[in-house]
């Protein structure tokens, strides 16, 4: 082999290493990192030592029956609020928005990977049609669901989500108490964590990077 047949071996060796080195930086940098329980909290996000079995339950949204196996194969952010709420849920459901668009932005795959849905503490007023019209306003790939304020009261409570009802009201313009967290639940339909309010776009985006990336 001529001398220059070997100056130009040991220059490609180089470049190759060079890249192989550059590459795993840019990946290193670019990749979602997997955050601890201490590091989720800091996030305000607070992940269940055991995810906890929802039990089964049968609402609507639209037109369509909406039930706990519908919570299957995906991840699913649930917001619990009521449309005609005059501040705090459009806020919520904003900055619910603004994740979706960031954690698009950043990982596709990932964004196609979870659901964004409100379940409605009103369903005297939020009808499965008008909640369902409600949450397409803010994104047209969002979920509404209404129903019987029993079985949501139930919901509720297992996602560790309260509020107080309101049945039959003589008043239509009444406002509602409830939660302002946000629950995360599996693609097995289990209730795996929360973000505390009130909640950080460019946190939530953080931690649902390293949530869907690292767990099933």
């Amino acid at each position: 082999m001529s001398k220059t047949s070997n100056i130009r071996l040991t220059v490609l060796s180089c470049l190759v290493l060079v890249s192989m080195v550059i590459g795993v930086f840019v990946y290193s940098i670019v990749s979602p990192k997997e955050l601890t329980k201490d590091e989720y909290k800091e996030l305000k996000f607070y992940e269940l030592s055991a995810p906890r079995q929802l039990t089964d339950f049968r609402l609507k949204s639209g037109s369509d029956v909406f039930k706990q196996t519908n919570l299957l194969e995906k991840w699913h952010l649930v917001f619990m609020g009521f449309a005609s709420c005059p501040d705090m849920c459009p806020m919520t459901m904003a900055k619910m928005k603004k994740t979706s668009n960031l954690l698009a932005e950043r990982n596709i795959q990932l964004r196609n990977k979870i659901n964004f849905m409100i379940i409605s503490v009103d369903p005297d007023r939020d009808t499965p049609d008008l909640i369902d019209t409600y949450a397409k306003s803010f994104d047209p790939s969002f979920i509404g669901v209404s129903g019987d304020i029993g079985t949501i009261y139930t919901l509720a409570t297992q996602l560790t989500l309260p509020f107080v009802p309101v049945v039959d009201s003589k008043r239509t313009d009444y406002d509602m108490d409830h939660s302002m967290n946000l629950a995360l639940l599996s693609p097995s339909g289990r209730y795996y964590g929360f973000f505390k309010s009130p909640v950080d776009p460019l946190n939530m985006v953080t931690v649902l990077e390293s949530v869907l990336t690292y767990n099933r």
